[in-house]
């Protein structure tokens, strides 16, 4: 499985498992009937805004709690359960009494033929599957009575940017979701709840480690934290609950008063010629006595045919709310392009009063709309002037990114990106189906962000969910932030690494004051200890050194977390109709 790239900001992961009786004689069904769930244990462990997490969940049932109507030899139970739509599966086992079963990864219709052909045969089997990014169905063949049936989950899963620290929602609650009449055929909406249960002795349990943290906090549960050696560790408060809410936590990574604080981890296994590392940059607790850096901000503003309806009043409400954000001491420009880019002015302007309300009402006057030639637009605000203030400059693109010319526009990127005085490109995607290759790439390649939002404002509060999103892009405290590494032949997923012969380095943009960064990426195994260098521009912010070790210290999500991450990448590659040459080239950044 694989990080889903559709898990918008404004999303909602739900969900309670539930274990159903499949009848035989699908003729004449009787009553529905379900496997009891006695009780939900998560543990694991944090790693910033990685975390690596085991469910394990119990069903159990007698004669008694069945009926003597059902034929009590082992019979086959369907178990759908839910997973935040950003989780990878790492592993799934199914115990039965003293039987474990293990799942390995295989085609579809291949899995489906041998699961079919091992029950026909009386034996106990187990086949999971995707029936959207964020639920699973697993069928399990052969249970009998008064036999526990243990189902083991294995996952890890990226936390959510909550200001400069992270929050996370662990579902344990379950909705129905609304299927339109033309879906009701497809996978996805098989994704359906089983039945909506609350079984009053279904008790939940929580054990999580948080390495290098000192406090975690619940808006939604009483916790136990308990200070250990490297860290804080969290449980319920009484041991255990009963799940009728979905458990949020939320936590804060330690921060140095004055400077950014660097943190980072590394995983090393003798098997693998690769070392993998996550690296966090915490900006500063006291902000107030640095200076922010001026900003330069070109707004693009897709008002293209694709965009009409909420998009559009969505992406004008978040360059309205960006630009009441500006101060005197930054500039910026606005575009509006559809077959053609109409500009507030031809070069940026002091984010003065006055041409703030001139922008805003530039924007909701201009009401015509055509094609979308983004590359155009792009090309445009990458070619106006730019004064001599130092400043952190950036371009800001609000679209849904329906355009097919991705060599060009990744093009423009890459030549800007070789420029002393560059312009980071960033993203805001609004729809329910963006071109995420394109989005992704461009944010990587321009140096900035890409962010994902479906308009729909029934998901949730579309204002909250656009405020988070534009806090990305709040006043860096530091411009041209870099990681470089004593190791040569870095790969990062997610970002683009400069190698040289001793050393690599990756830029990581600008760092606000409200805001982590976050690197991970793997290299050849070395000798000695990797030194990790912060610097912002040619100041030195911080440094560490790790040690290449295996046992205790060793953090096994960390691989699969770049694995994912390259996975998806390979995804968004199969889907995103490049050239061959290109296509190559993609692959060659990659590893390939």
């Amino acid at each position: 499985m694989m990080f889903n790239r559709n898990a918008f900001d404004n999303s909602r992961p739900d969900g309670m498992p539930v274990l159903e009786v499949y009848e035989k004689d699908e003729k004449e069904p009787g009553p529905r009937r379900f496997v009891p769930l006695v009780r939900s244990d998560l543990s694991g462990e944090v790693l910033g805004s990685l975390a690596s997490l085991k469910l394990v969940q119990v069903f159990r049932y007698s004669r008694e709690q069945m009926g003597t109507d059902l034929n009590l030899s082992p019979f086959e139970a369907a178990y759908r359960f839910p997973l935040p739509g950003d989780a990878a599966i790492r592993g799934v086992t199914v115990r039965f009494g003293e039987v474990e079963i293990e799942a390995v990864l295989r085609e579809r219709e291949q899995a489906e033929e041998e699961y079919r052909e091992a029950k026909e045969k009386g034996q106990q089997a187990a086949l999971l599957s995707r029936e959207s990014p964020n639920v699973f169905t697993l069928l399990v063949a052969g249970l009998q009575p008064g036999e526990e049936t243990t189902v083991t989950t294995q996952f890890v899963q990226l936390a959510r940017a909550d200001g400069s620290g992270w929050s996370l929602r662990i579902p344990l609650t379950t909705a129905p979701r609304y299927v339109r009449s033309d879906e009701l055929d497809s996978r996805a909406a098989q994704g359906q709840p089983l039945a909506l249960l609350r079984d009053p002795g279904h008790r939940f349990s929580l054990d999580l480690q948080f390495p290098a943290m000192t406090s975690v906090q619940s808006d939604t549960h009483a916790l136990a934290l308990s200070i250990e050696e490297n860290g804080v560790r969290v449980q319920l408060e009484g041991g255990e609950v009963l799940p009728d809410r979905d458990c949020l936590l939320s936590w804060q990574p330690p921060q140095e008063k004055a400077r950014p604080n660097l943190q980072a981890f590394l995983q090393t296994d003798p098997s693998d010629p690769f070392s993998y590392f996550l690296a966090f940059v915490v900006p500063p607790a006291d902000s107030i006595e640095r200076a922010p850096v001026p900003r330069e901000v070109i707004l693009l503003v897709d008002h293209s045919g694709s965009m009409e309806g909420p998009k559009w009043e969505a992406a004008d409400w978040a360059a309205s709310k960006f630009l009441a954000g500006l101060t005197p001491m930054d500039c910026f420009a606005l575009g509006l392009f559809h077959n053609t880019t109409a500009w507030l002015d031809a070069k940026p302007l002091p984010a003065t009063e006055f041409q703030v309300k001139e922008a805003v009402r530039f924007l909701q006057t201009h009401r015509d709309s055509g094609g979308t030639e983004l590359g155009v637009a792009l090309e445009q605000a990458l070619s106006l002037p730019r004064d001599e203030v130092q400043r952190s400059r950036h371009v800001l693109l609000i679209t849904d990114a329906e355009v097919s010319d991705n060599a060009r526009i990744l093009r423009l990127a890459e030549e800007e990106g070789k420029r002393a005085d560059r312009r980071r490109i960033s993203v805001l995607t609004i729809d329910a189906a963006p071109n995420a290759y394109l989005a992704q790439e461009l944010a990587e390649k321009g140096g900035g962000i890409a962010r994902f939002l479906t308009s729909n404002p029934e998901e949730e509060d579309i204002a909250t969910a656009l405020d988070e999103v534009l806090a990305d892009w709040s006043r860096p405290l530091y411009a041209d932030v870099t990681l470089a590494l004593d190791r040569p032949g870095l790969e990062t997923a997610g970002r683009v690494a400069h190698n040289e012969k001793s050393e690599s380095w990756v830029d990581l943009g600008d760092l606000p004051a409200g805001r982590t960064l976050a690197l991970s990426g793997r290299f050849p195994q070395g000798h000695g200890p990797l030194r990790l260098v912060l610097r912002a521009g040619r100041e030195e912010l911080a440094r560490m050194e790790l040690v290449e070790q295996t046992g205790a210290h060793s953090h096994p999500a960390l691989p699969a977390l770049f694995g994912a991450r390259r996975v998806l990448a390979l995804e968004n590659l199969a889907g995103s109709g490049l050239p061959p040459e290109e296509l190559a080239d993609q692959l060659s950044r990659l590893g390939y």
